[in-house]
């Protein structure tokens, strides 16, 4: 049996993303590095081995090609009682655009559930993704300024199911028993129509001094700097807030800033000030580059896990 399947077809369109297959191809040469045995499948052809390795996760309530094969890979991985390896975006693609860093971790992308082999880390890796991306860990500041929500992707596995847009509904309901400030809500900005905020563009949200803005016409750093508070269900973007001293509430144990955030939309105008260092650190380990890849470095910090 092969060590390590290494499926570029996990990716849609594979051909227009070079830079996802790339983060794959250098994976499979990492395992080649150790002397392990790898293959590349490019066909959607699911095939058992120690690890199988992805982009992405299984969306729940989406589909197409792609999607189907990593449904099949990782229920086949399961049933064998075999790994599966998710490769996630940055939690510091605010600042990354180009994906120098990505998250690697086994049993799927759920920060509360997955295997990252970092645990109790040292700084190491903070203080690398620190001098390459030009990140500062700002201290917590409470100050006047408005509640931004920060909006998901329908159909992205991290909402769980939920609509995005019902979600929001509940939770300026919910935020308004507890406040009268300014909430801004800022859309997705990979997949959004401005058509579906509508609703909250109403009269009946104006009153409530509710906003939309278009995440087109500025950055979420340039959103950051005058928000008092910031809310998410469970976005990455949450990792920025904390890093730039905004105080955070998310609603799912899965976000990898559980730790450090609020979960009681009560509490929005009494917030408490977390340690960050163990989560920061922690939080970075989770990360990798192109040449970790290369080099074997990922795949021999995870082979423990695949015993």
């Amino acid at each position: 049996m092969v060590d390590v399947v290494v499926y570029a077809s996990s990716v849609a369109n594979a051909h227009k993303h070079e830079r996802k297959v790339a983060c794959l191809e250098n994976f499979a040469q990492g395992v080649r590095a150790v002397g392990h045995s790898v293959v590349v499948d490019w066909d959607y052809r699911c095939q058992p081995a120690k690890l199988a390795v992805m982009l992405g996760w299984a969306t729940t309530n989406t589909g197409g090609r792609n999607i189907a094969l990593r449904k099949e890979v990782i229920a086949e991985q399961q049933r064998h009682g075999f790994r599966t390896m998710c490769i996630d975006a940055s939690c510091f693609k605010y600042l990354d655009n180009t994906g120098t860093y990505l998250r690697y971790s086994l049993g799927g992308p759920f920060y509360d559930r997955a295997e990252y082999a970092n645990r109790n880390s040292d700084s190491t890796k903070w203080q690398e993704i620190q001098q390459q991306l030009g990140i500062t860990m700002r201290p917590t500041r409470f100050r006047d300024g408005y509640i931004l929500i920060g909006m998901q992707r329908d159909g992205g596995f991290s909402m769980k199911t939920l609509s995005p847009l019902a979600w929001l509904a509940d939770k300026i309901q919910e935020i308004r028993k507890y406040t009268t400030r300014e909430i801004v809500i800022r859309p997705h900005p990979g997949k959004f129509d401005m058509a579906d905020f509508a609703k909250f563009q109403s009269k009946e949200y104006v009153r409530q001094h509710v906003r939309v803005i278009n995440p087109e016409q500025s950055t979420l750093l340039e959103n950051l700097q005058l928000a008092y508070a910031a809310v998410f269900f469970n976005s990455s973007a949450s990792v920025a807030a904390v890093l730039e001293g905004v105080p955070v509430w998310v609603d799912d144990a899965s976000a990898v800033t559980w730790t450090v955030a609020h979960h009681d939309m009560s509490t929005i105008e009494s917030p408490e000030q977390f340690s960050t260092g163990q989560w920061i650190h922690d939080l970075a380990t989770a990360h990798w580059s192109d040449q970790d890849g290369k080099t074997g470095l990922i795949y021999q910090k995870f082979m423990p896990f695949l015993q």
